[in-house]
């Protein structure tokens, strides 16, 4: 099944299925990072909302191509630009200072994996980080991409990047 017709499908019960687990996950890989509220971040798979929820004053690009978009939007938050495409079909000039791609990864298409990711590295300023988990079931391991660090949270593996 699509990711997306997926996800239109659970939009009303995803946080009652999800948001506990997702909210451990990003307050886990947030810690990582000394964000200051003037860093602007691109949330690749928005989802519902949550990172844009823990980070409230920053400004936030939210890229969410499917129907989890309108709960996102019923959260009312500021600062916060809401895209409604694929990562793979996001254009911009903006750079970001920290890209978060939160348990996203194994639902985009095999084929555009590798876009996608590039697509990602294209958005970071020299000196940012793009954070990229995946369940750990789906067997993506982006070691060789040269990650500064690795681990494991709840059901996912993420990997941390700095551009250089």
């Amino acid at each position: 099944m699509d990711s997306i017709i997926y996800y239109n499908s659970i939009k009303e019960s995803y946080d009652n299925l999800y948001l506990s687990e997702q909210v451990k996950k990003i307050r886990f890989l947030v810690s990582k990072f000394k964000i200051k509220d003037s860093n602007t971040i691109l949330d690749v798979g928005a989802g519902s909302g949550i990172l844009e929820s823990v980070l409230s004053k920053n400004k936030i690009t939210a890229i969410e191509p499917s129907d989890m978009a309108e709960i996102l939007i019923r959260r009312k938050l500021r600062n916060v630009s809401l895209i409604r495409k694929r990562i793979e079909d996001f254009n911009t000039d903006e750079k970001f200072d920290f890209i978060f791609c939160v348990t996203v990864l194994q639902d985009i298409d095999e084929r555009e994996r590798e876009k996608s990711i590039e697509k990602m590295f294209s958005l970071a300023n020299t000196g940012s980080f793009i954070v990229i988990s995946v369940l750990k079931v789906s067997g993506i391991d982006l070691s060789v991409l040269g990650p500064i660090e690795t681990g494991e949270i709840e059901n996912d593996r993420y990997f941390i990047f700095r551009k250089q």
